[in-house]
């Protein structure tokens, strides 16, 4: 992953933001080489004189007044690199808020009428001794607290005077660094701006105005990107390209980060369609691999009832799928995650770790390490561990009051075993994204998939059905063209499947073929999952997309949220509404409701208070 940004907050999603992340960032650019060139070394010119200021700001023993002249200096270096106008701050007029106090912008960059983006700087990052510098959070402009010390207090409007000064009469407030921020953002359309960058030195905040009160941001760290290019040299155009001012605040019509953040929403709907093949093929290799356990053991497979282990393979699918979210988000509290004894003892984490390592050998391959690990890790979660004990010092697991981890409502799967091999290619097949032309298969992070995402897959399978095949089958297709494989025409617009003595009915490139060019034969007997348009018609099974989900919540809750915005009743009683939707499904209007009425109930509860809740704390306030 890429170390010198920080993506905080999911300000793109995990999904998009990967390895791959510098590729897909200078592709939509559109920069040429030649050009990328020219922005690498515009940046890479930075180095030694970023190290000198370093050097300077560590062992100079400078006054604070000192430190904050200096990084102002180093600043108009690293705006200049970037194409903004960094010698020439307008600092000579303080941005006023009202009447009686100003805020400390640098520059604002317009777009027509409308300020675009704000340029602002606080003091730098560095680690003084063994005390951490003061934050995004933390840090002031001035504290209004008298102080007789030599050298004077931490933070006092005196130390910038060198950079601006602050007429007389007025003050500076908001004085904390992130409160300036929320207020800039707070102003009347025609003030407020879209974007604000927030140079610290050493450290670069992008901030956006909608996301910085979900708090997300992107953080970019100047000497890690130093570090990191040493093998990545794209990274200063990657830099370049996500600060600079031809892309943040272009003179076009079309901004980059506006790009990305539909190629974001985009990669998000990507991972779905991948998460629900990987379910897809999951059911089936799980379900025919119980069959050949049941039939080991001397059972006769005419005892085995399609549906019911259809049903018991996604309960088991959906066990993994409900782990894998649980172990990416510590928040839910669900799993100790960070545990060491958890990790390497337990987690399925560690068995996503050996996803790809290959089983060479018979013994690897037919043992069942995977299996006795995860019924242990089942089983945590079905009784629970240790959770009663005030005096363990180990981890422990609360049990789930659900049918989800009951063995004891399933009647095959509980008295199979599931080989190593079949085990391994069912996690990777939900842990990594599908292999297309040109591209290697990223991670699925599970901590970034909403609720809606995996409502989505849920119920887009709700209408499949399995069954054994009564005779050899063959897949079948609309005619291929040219140069156009069975798998695209298959994957983009479906197939059926017929008995194999049928194959004469269709013509060459109507059935599927693999890319030998072999004829793909599903043997009498396999267990097969596929779609049932029939089955899904009666029974109404059509996934609701957010885009739907949001609008309809939206003017659903319009007449009651008008009523708290004149003051008729409280942001207290949006919390005692009542939400009733029959045909719940996944529960992808629920979420929504929930979603959006706690933002508003945050909105309006701290216009009543007249509080803020700070961008770092608004999530948290938001699941409370």
């Amino acid at each position: 992953m890429i170390k010198f940004i920080q993506n905080t907050g999911e300000f793109f999603s995990s999904n998009y933001f990967d390895e791959d992340f510098s590729r897909k960032v200078l592709e939509k650019t559109g920069y040429a080489a030649e050009d990328q060139k020219v922005f690498q070394k515009r940046i890479s010119r930075l180095k030694d004189k970023y190290f000198r200021y370093k050097q300077l700001l560590i062992d100079g023993k400078l006054r604070t007044k000192d430190r904050i002249t200096e990084t102002h200096h180093f600043h108009t270096l690293v705006l200049n690199a970037l194409g903004y106008p960094g010698d020439l701050p307008e600092y000579s007029s303080l941005f006023h808020v009202d009447e009686t106090t100003v805020l400390p912008i640098r520059n604002t960059l317009y777009r027509g009428e409308q300020p675009h983006l704000m340029v602002m700087e606080m003091q730098p990052l560095f680690k003084q001794g063994d005390e951490d510098p003061d934050g995004l959070f933390e840090q002031q402009y001035h504290s209004e607290e008298e102080s007789s010390q030599n050298p004077p207090q931490k933070y006092h409007r005196s130390q910038w005077s060198n950079v601006f000064k602050v007429p007389e009469g007025l003050k500076i407030s908001p004085m904390v660094v992130n409160e300036s921020v929320s207020r800039l953002f707070l102003m009347d359309l025609q003030q407020r701006p879209k974007f604000i960058l927030l140079m610290a030195g050493n450290r670069y905040f992008l901030l956006e105005q909608e996301k910085w009160f979900r708090g997300s941001y992107l953080e970019f760290d100047l000497e890690e990107l130093f570090n990191e290019t040493a093998v990545k040299k794209d990274y200063y155009a990657l830099f370049y390209a996500l600060l600079a001012k031809e892309t943040l605040a272009p003179g076009s019509e079309i901004v980059l980060m506006e790009q990305l953040e539909e190629n974001s929403h985009k990669s998000a709907y990507e991972v779905t369609k991948d998460l629900k093949e990987g379910v897809i093929h999951a059911v089936e290799a799980l379900a025919n691999e119980a069959v050949f356990s049941w039939e080991t053991q001397g059972f006769k497979v005419e005892d085995i009832e399609a549906d019911t282990l259809k049903n018991e393979c996604l309960n088991y699918v959906y066990r993994l799928l409900f782990l894998f979210y649980a172990e990416s988000r510590n928040d839910l509290d669900i799993l100790p995650a960070d545990d060491a004894v958890y990790q390497h003892g337990y987690s399925l984490e560690m068995l996503r770790d050996l996803e790809q390592v290959p089983l060479n050998t018979a013994s690897s391959q037919n043992g069942y390490f995977f299996h006795e690990s995860l019924n242990r890790l089942f089983q945590l979660l079905s009784t629970g561990y240790r959770e009663k004990d005030t005096d363990n010092r180990s981890f422990k697991v609360r049990h789930l009051d659900s049918p989800l981890f009951d063995n004891d409502k399933l009647e095959i799967l509980p008295k199979v075993k599931i080989r190593n091999v079949i085990w391994q290619d069912i996690i990777l097949q939900l842990s990594l994204s599908r292999k297309k032309k040109g591209k290697t298969r990223g991670r699925i992070s599970y901590a970034n998939l909403g609720i809606n995402q995996l409502g989505s897959v849920y119920e887009s399978l709700l209408a499949f059905r399995g069954f054994f095949a009564e005779s050899d089958y063959i897949e079948v297709h609309r005619k291929r063209k040219p140069n156009e494989s069975s798998e695209k025409v298959s994957k983009n617009e479906g197939s059926h499947l017929v008995p194999r003595i049928r194959i004469d009915d269709f013509h060459y490139d109507e059935v599927f073929r693999d890319r030998h060019d072999e004829l793909r034969v599903i043997k009498k007997g396999t267990f097969i999952y596929r779609l049932s348009g029939r089955d899904r018609q009666k029974s109404a099974s059509y996934y609701t997309p957010e885009v739907l989900t949001q609008t309809t919540v939206k003017y659903t809750l319009k007449p009651i949220l008008e009523r708290v915005k004149n003051g008729e009743i409280k942001a207290l009683e949006l919390l005692e509404l009542k939400i009733l939707e029959p045909a719940m499904g996944a529960a992808a209007f629920h979420n929504e409701v929930i979603n959006q009425l706690a933002e508003a109930y945050l909105l309006y509860r701290q216009e009543e208070k007249k509080q803020k809740v700070a961008p770092d704390k608004y999530r948290e306030s938001c699941r409370k």
